[in-house]
């Protein structure tokens, strides 16, 4: 995971997040459904997305553009594999509190010139709720996309994000 401007952005990182993100994602759907459609019980498929793949934001276009392939994934195997009572949805969550945000603030600090955690705390501020995300946060979600209750949803990515973006 790089920041970089639009005019910075190297292959190598672009192949990397794309290999990733999009692949990885890909191919595991793809491995999970054949798995499904095999012992012909249906079944449920949880892609991890993000708020990033709603919009476009400076210094990680590649990133966007992955978490955006990968809710464009989530409808098009929705729609494709419901016909083996297969249901694939998404979670895309807002900034969380993770070693991946601590890597994230890392490199903002270098790249804007700001001391290490003020980006942190500067977006966890910014959520409607009064805090960045926990993982735990996003179990409840998950748990009720691979529940009964869930069963006449497809092809949809929720945000579970604090209430950053509304749809």
């Amino acid at each position: 995971f790089d920041l970089a401007p639009i005019v910075e952005i190297t292959r190598a990182s672009y192949d990397k997040l794309f290999s990733v993100n999009v692949a990885g994602t890909l191919f595991m759907l793809q491995a999970a459904a054949r798995s499904m459609i095999a012992g012909g019980k249906g079944g449920r498929i949880i892609n991890m997305a993000s708020q990033a793949g709603r919009r476009g934001e400076p210094l990680v276009a590649v990133y966007c553009a992955t978490k955006a392939a990968v809710i464009s994934l989530t409808q098009s195997a929705g729609l494709d594999l419901i016909k083996h009572r297969i249901n694939v949805n998404g979670i895309a969550p807002g900034v969380v509190d993770s070693d991946m945000w601590d890597q994230v603030d890392a490199l903002f600090a270098r790249y804007e010139n700001r001391p290490k955690g003020e980006k942190k705390r500067l977006v966890g501020e910014g959520v409607p709720y009064g805090r960045m995300g926990r993982p735990e946060d996003l179990a409840g979600m998950a748990v009720f996309l691979a529940s009964e209750e869930a069963e006449y949803i497809v092809a949809q990515t929720y945000n579970v994000d604090g209430g950053q973006w509304m749809s």
